[in-house]
């Protein structure tokens, strides 16, 4: 899907992704806390949550 993708010029070959990227970017996409993507994602714990949850974590900027 990807190579025809790429042959078709709809993405680039630095643009592929895999299957797993889509799940990952949707479990990152998923409104609420950490319960609700975990409970969307249908991940019975917590660890494989993490694997799949790509957000940043926020910080405070600096005060300089």
């Amino acid at each position: 899907m990807m190579e025809a993708a790429v042959d078709a010029g709809v993405i680039t070959q630095e643009e592929k992704f895999g299957l797993h990227d889509l799940k990952r970017r949707g479990i990152t996409d998923t409104e609420g806390n950490r319960h609700d993507k975990q409970e969307a994602s249908g991940h019975r714990n917590e660890h494989m949550l993490v694997v799949y949850y790509l957000s940043l974590a926020e910080v405070d900027p600096s005060s300089r």
